[in-house]
């Protein structure tokens, strides 16, 4: 039987700047789908995936998704991305922020 699970990695979080969530482990999981809602008006959002062997030092995994302005969600997917991983959000700015919710669903 296969294991599932959800975890929010942000929760209206009002983006500025340049973003990254928290180090996520799943080294359990043989697949991830990320998704990556706005709420509210927003500029056009740079969504990428990171991966990690420690958790401390990253690398891009995956292709980013543009999500664009009048657009309120975007998904990543990932696989065979080893044990941690992490979500960044670029584009938003103190004159332009995003207000951003991020769930990983982890399967394994």
């Amino acid at each position: 039987m296969l294991q599932n699970n959800t975890s929010v990695l942000a929760r209206r979080v009002v983006v500025d700047g340049d973003f990254a969530t928290l180090a996520y482990e799943a080294g359990w999981a043989r697949e991830a789908v990320v998704f990556v809602q706005v709420e509210g008006g927003h500029p056009d959002l740079v969504v990428a995936t990171e991966i990690s062997p420690d958790g401390i030092n990253w690398i891009r995994r995956g292709t980013p998704v543009m999500l664009a302005a009048d657009a309120s969600i975007a998904e990543l997917s990932l696989s065979a991305f080893g044990n941690w991983l992490r979500v960044t959000v670029t584009g938003a700015s103190p004159e332009a922020p995003a207000r951003i919710l991020i769930h990983v669903n982890g399967k394994g």
